[in-house]
């Protein structure tokens, strides 16, 4: 079992309490499932608080077994009842809590109000969006994590030509990718921290199926097998001669590498393959100018000015009502996570930050082409995370 090392949690715990200090808060309180992995190691139930100073206090719920063999902080104790919360707290040092830190963006309003019903007169401040940005710069371990996962990634996209056949079903081709993901060790679920935002492993889409829209925040999202689960790989047969998208995550110790590959049998109409090479061209441009300081505004609005050159702004990131307002987005142990490269974003990059760059194209009853990968943005430059080529990969008939 990967553990996270105890000085990689306790640097992700002091920026967490400059935070706290600047915004005179007692502590934060932290329960959701992928900040209590991201500051405890361990994803058991339960509530990690975060003093403005002092040593972290992880109270289990469900399980404390586990949770003390994943997770390398010294207090780690067991909460069996939700009212012993405060109580527990104050057993250690943490009573007379007055201003409290919340994930306010993903707390369920019946958890926010028994919480505020257990610290009376508690005043509860939002730290949902600090909490966010702390997580936008990786660390080295996190960039190592990045990097295995790149490395899974290009052996199993290596193996996608060979299970490429016309007539195939898009959900026969998923169930075969993702079986050698989960040989490789990909844990399957792929985390959003958008409200009702969920996918498992990714997305496989061919011919029209790359154009049909989605409840996703995405250009893209595939027909899925029913409206219980409308993305995905569904029931169409791969046909020559059409763009078949392989939109997947590859996944090493809960951090995301997002990338997208376009695929045919035959060679793509020469339109299609006109726009892949803008694509390409898009991210080239972007990737020159992904540097500490750039506005990802900027880099959105660039992306739209190379598309519109080649008469494919209509198309670029979806047609329409469809369409979405980004290029790029952050990456970590959610797959939505900060900054957007999109219309209005107030970030500027820095150093360790990574992304996922997709410029991609939808043309309506044809398909998706385009690509995404992830960088990390770097003093002298972005580090491509991805290994995977960027060329479309053509199988003979």
């Amino acid at each position: 079992m990967q553990i996270v090392p105890l000085a990689e949690l306790a640097g992700r715990v002091r920026l967490l309490q400059q935070k706290l200090q600047q915004l005179a808060l007692d502590g934060a309180l932290i329960l959701q499932n992928t900040d209590l992995f991201y500051y405890a190691g361990s994803m058991q139930q339960g509530f990690f608080f975060v003093p403005a100073t002092g040593d972290p206090l992880y109270l289990v719920r469900r399980s404390l077994e586990r949770a003390r063999q994943e997770s390398l902080w010294g207090k780690i104790l067991p909460l069996r009842e939700l009212n012993r919360l405060p109580a527990s707290l104050a057993e250690h040092g943490y009573g007379g809590i007055k201003r409290i830190g919340m994930q306010l963006d993903v707390l369920p309003v019946n958890q926010f109000k028994r919480l505020l019903a257990l610290f009376p007169g508690a005043v509860p401040v939002d730290l949902s969006l600090q909490l966010r940005e702390i997580r936008m710069i990786k660390s080295a371990y996190e960039l190592e994590c990045f990097r295995r996962a790149g490395e899974v990634a290009l052996a199993v996209n290596r193996q996608i030509p060979a299970l490429l056949q016309a007539g195939k079903a898009e959900l026969q081709l998923s169930a075969e990718i993702e079986n050698l993901y989960r040989l490789a060790g990909h844990q399957g679920l792929l985390r959003m921290r958008a409200f009702n935002g969920e996918m498992y492993f990714g997305h496989v889409y061919a011919g029209i199926n790359g154009a049909a829209p989605t409840f996703l925040d995405s250009c893209t999202g595939g027909s899925g097998v029913a409206a219980a689960c409308p993305q995905g790989a569904g029931w169409k047969n791969i046909l020559p001669h059409e763009p078949i998208g392989v939109d997947y995550a590859s996944v090493y110790g809960g951090y995301v590498l997002d990338h997208t590959r376009v695929f045919s049998i035959g060679e793509l109409p020469a339109d299609l393959k006109r726009a892949y090479a803008v694509a390409l061209e898009i991210q080239d441009e972007l990737v020159k100018r992904a540097l500490p300081g750039a506005s990802c505004a900027a880099l959105y609005s660039l992306a739209v000015e190379i598309a519109r050159v080649y008469g494919l702004e209509d198309n670029l990131m979806g047609c329409g009502a469809e369409k979405v307002k980004f290029v790029g987005h952050g990456l970590g142990l959610e797959i939505d996570e900060l900054p957007v490269l999109g219309q209005g974003s107030p970030h500027l990059l820095e150093e360790g930050m990574v992304f996922a760059l997709e410029p991609k194209f939808i043309f309506p009853g044809r398909g998706m082409v385009g690509l995404e990968n992830v960088w990390c943005v770097g003093a002298g430059g972005p580090e491509k995370l991805s290994p995977i080529p960027d060329e479309l990969v053509t199988v003979p008939l």
